[in-house]
């Protein structure tokens, strides 16, 4: 308990840090004193019309929101499927679900579907679809073969995004730049709607894992114990994989598809706590929302007035992570 509070100060310390930076940071200067005098205005109902309160409300705060959302979502996720499948591979970018819930969510706007969480909503039918063509090949098995549902998972992902890349070549040139930056990851579209209409879903579903995280200790380790000790494993699962699906749902609907951040978080948690998911939930919701507050920091900053897609930023990061995690499996 004590690694665990030091650990939780420590990253709700960086990812403060890295929220304050990424707010100065742009080709408007905007001071950190600004920021106070912006938010106390904010506070009092008195909102001043300059460049800089339009850019800080407007723009850069949604941005931010969206990416702690967007990272809390992937790293909370992640740590689902890899105790479920006992996996340090699993995540959902390699299971395919992330291009299954891209591929929902450019239907949805394609087809102009326009009711409250619209985008989401299309998105979870996506990454739902993957996970049943996942997981109904092993139903009648006591235990899943892990390494097939990777492989299987990977196939998916190459196919979905084979199906984006057909969708964006066919789509009018006026959509096409919005939804290519969008599919290889960018907060630049967030709304305060859709952040304020989300938070409140990941919230509970945040809850419902965490009610759930000693059985996921139990089914990381064996089912049959987990069983003996009176949890229903099939139901225990069903809703964490419904529940890790919708959270990558809102994720994709949010920025896109942002790989690797449900790869590397859970293992950094670990490291960094232990194994117990009872305490790694939290923390892994917070250096999830750190890691991509970063990476859309430097994704803005690198070749600043442009920017970089935020799933390149991750992916140049997790790759190597994804490769030696490969290869210490191959070797074990």
């Amino acid at each position: 308990m004590k690694n665990f509070v030091i650990a939780m100060l420590a990253s709700t310390t960086v990812l403060i840090l890295s929220c304050v930076i990424s707010l100065i940071t742009g080709p408007v200067p905007i001071s950190f004193h600004q920021i106070l005098n912006s938010v106390q205005d904010a506070f009092r109902g008195s909102v001043s019309t300059n460049l800089q309160t339009s850019v800080l409300f407007s723009i850069r705060m949604p941005r931010i929101f969206s990416a702690c959302i967007v990272g809390w979502c992937l790293a909370v996720s992640g740590l689902c499927f890899q105790s479920l499948l006992r996996n340090a591979l699993a995540e959902p970018y390699t299971l395919g679900l992330a291009s299954g819930a891209a591929i929902g969510a450019v239907l949805g706007s394609l087809f102009k579907l326009r009711f409250a969480m619209s985008s989401a909503v299309c998105a979870f039918a996506g990454a739902s679809l993957i996970t049943a063509m996942i997981l109904f090949p092993g139903r009648n098995r006591k235990y899943l073969e892990t390494g097939s549902i990777i492989l299987m998972g990977l196939i998916l992902s190459a196919l979905g995004n084979a199906i984006l890349s057909l969708i964006l070549s066919i789509i009018s040139p006026n959509q096409l730049q919005t939804f290519f930056f969008w599919f290889l990851g960018s907060f630049s579209m967030t709304k305060w709607s859709t952040i304020l209409t989300s938070l409140p879903i990941v919230v509970i579903l945040s809850v419902v894992v965490f009610l759930l995280s000693w059985n996921m200790n139990a089914l990381s380790v064996n089912e049959d114990m987990a069983e003996q000790v009176g949890i229903h494993v099939t139901r225990t699962r069903t809703i964490l994989y419904l529940a890790a699906s919708l959270l990558t749902a809102i994720a994709v609907s949010l920025a896109g598809t942002i790989g690797f951040i449900g790869l590397i978080v859970p293992h950094l948690g670990r490291l960094m706590i232990g194994a117990d998911n009872r305490l790694l939930i939290p923390i892994v919701a917070v250096l999830g929302a750190t890691f991509c507050v970063l990476s859309d920091l430097v994704a803005r900053s690198v070749i600043a007035p442009a920017e970089l897609p935020v799933g390149v930023i991750t992916a140049f990061v997790g790759a190597p992570v994804f490769l030696y995690f490969m290869m210490r499996k191959a070797r074990s």
